[in-house]
C-alpha cells in the first residue's frame, strides 16, 4: 500500500534538447547508486576516452546526490523502503569537463511505504465485509451535460463527486427512455450497451441512476483505453473537453 506524492519544479523553457537523467522506480535507499550508474551509462563515450572527465562526472553526480539527500532524507524523511522516481535534465560541457544540473527541471515522485500496523485493522474489517461489498449495487449519480442536435441527452456519471464516465440517453416518450450507450472507468472499466428502460411515471434521471448499478452486472468489461475512447466520443458530441486518463493509470514512457 502506498501514498503518492508528486513534487514538480518544471519550466518548459528548453530551446536545445538536453540529456535527461531518469532513475526509474527505485527504493529510496538506492537512489544515489542508481543515478550514478545511469549517468555513467549515458555518458559512456566521454568516460571511455577521458579518464579525467570520468572523475569529474563522478564528482558532479556526487553533488547531485548530496543535494537530493537533503530533500529525500532530511526534509521528506523518507524510509529506505519508500520508492522514488527522479528526473532531471543537465548540460554537458566536454571542453571544460563540467556538468550543469538544470534544477528547475527536477521532478521527484515519491511512493511512500505505509507500515502494516497502520492499516492492518482496516484490512481485517474490510475482509469481513468484502463478500457483501462485492455484490453490492454501485451507487452512481448523474449530471446532465447537454443535449445533441438529434435529441440525445448526455449525462456525466459520477461516484460521489468523482467523475467516472458518461452516458447517452434518448427519451422515446413519456413512458420510456433508451440508454443508448454508456461507459465508466470506475469501479471497473465497463461499457453498457443499448437498453430500453420503462419510466413508470418516474423522472428520467431517477430511472437512469437506479438502473446503472444493475446494468453493471451485465456490462461488457473492457480495458481502460476502450472505455475512455467511448467516453470521449460521447463527450465530443457536445464539444466538451475529453476526460483525461487518471494519473495513477498512466505509465511513464
Amino acid at each position: 500500500m502506498c501514498l503518492f506524492i508528486n513534487l514538480v519544479g518544471h519550466i518548459d523553457y528548453m530551446e536545445v534538447e538536453m540529456p535527461e537523467l531518469r532513475s526509474g522506480l527505485i527504493f529510496a535507499a538506492g537512489y544515489a547508486d542508481k543515478l550514478r550508474r545511469t549517468v555513467f551509462a549515458q555518458l559512456k563515450d566521454y568516460v571511455k576516452k577521458d579518464k579525467e572527465f570520468a572523475k569529474q562526472i563522478a564528482m558532479y553526480v556526487g553533488r547531485l546526490n548530496r543535494a537530493l539527500y537533503t530533500l529525500l532524507v532530511e526534509e521528506l524523511k523518507l524510509d529506505k523502503l519508500d520508492v522514488v522516481r527522479i528526473t532531471i535534465s543537465y548540460d554537458v560541457d566536454e571542453i571544460n569537463r563540467t556538468i550543469t544540473w538544470k534544477w528547475d527541471t527536477l521532478r521527484v515522485e515519491v511512493y511512500k511505504r505505509i507500515p502494516p500496523e497502520t492499516y492492518a485493522d482496516t484490512i481485517r474489517k474490510f475482509i469481513e465485509s468484502a463478500p457483501a461489498l462485492a455484490v453490492e449495487t454501485v451507487k452512481f449519480n448523474i449530471a446532465k451535460l447537454g443535449e445533441t442536435f438529434d435529441g440525445d441527452i448526455i449525462y456525466s456519471i459520477k461516484i460521489g463527486e468523482r467523475e467516472v464516465g458518461v452516458l447517452e440517453a434518448l427519451p422515446v416518450d413519456e413512458n420510456s427512455v433508451i440508454l443508448k450507450k454508456a461507459a465508466v472507468l470506475e469501479p471497473t472499466t465497463a461499457i453498457f450497451e443499448k437498453v430500453k428502460l420503462e419510466l413508470k411515471g418516474r423522472p428520467v434521471e431517477d430511472v437512469l441512476v437506479e438502473e446503472l448499478g444493475r446494468i453493471m452486472e451485465v456490462a461488457r468489461h473492457v480495458d481502460m483505453n476502450e472505455a475512455l475512447q467511448i467516453i470521449n466520443a460521447i463527450r465530443g458530441r457536445l464539444q466538451i473537453a475529453p476526460l483525461e486518463t487518471p494519473p495513477e493509470a498512466e505509465e511513464e514512457r
